[in-house]
């Protein structure tokens, strides 16, 4: 029997794998992704301006801050994000989506949805809800471990 820990770490893989398909269409890697909603839902909720720089997503979304620079670079270079200097601290950047990126956003969350429907298609809507919020029990002890 394989172990719970095992299984979901197998799991996020394929997911991961599966979106990562889906999105090369649009030249985005689930890494690219991740900054780029993580930006949106910071401007949506107008979240401060340190919660909107490298170093802070980057510790939010557990990467490296070489990984998000690299990441961020790229992103510039697909005229997805722009950096602009903080006014605050002249050693960050404020990072923000440009009108192409929050147009393809609605397009990404379908087909992120799409994946994730997908992968739960053998279940029926209450095993659904179930697991969601035994994922979500998971996140919160997990997330009460880190303080």
């Amino acid at each position: 029997m394989e172990s719970i820990g095992y299984l979901i770490m197998k799991v996020a893989k394929e997911l991961k794998y599966e979106l990562s398909k889906e999105l090369l269409q649009y030249d985005l890697t689930p890494a690219q992704w991740a900054l780029i909603k993580n930006i949106d839902i910071k401007e949506k909720m107008d979240r401060p301006l340190y919660e909107r720089t490298s170093k802070f997503i980057a510790e939010e979304l557990d990467f490296d801050k070489p990984t998000v620079s690299g990441i961020v670079t790229r992103l510039e270079d697909k005229i997805m994000i722009k950096r602009t200097p903080h006014p605050e601290d002249k050693r960050s950047f404020i990072l923000s989506l440009t009108e192409e990126a929050k147009k393809l956003i609605p397009v990404i969350e379908i087909l992120s949805e799409k994946v994730t429907q997908m992968s739960l298609s053998n279940l029926s809507q209450e095993q659904c809800e179930q697991f969601r919020d035994f994922l979500s029990i998971v996140d919160s002890t997990l997330n009460t471990l880190k303080q």
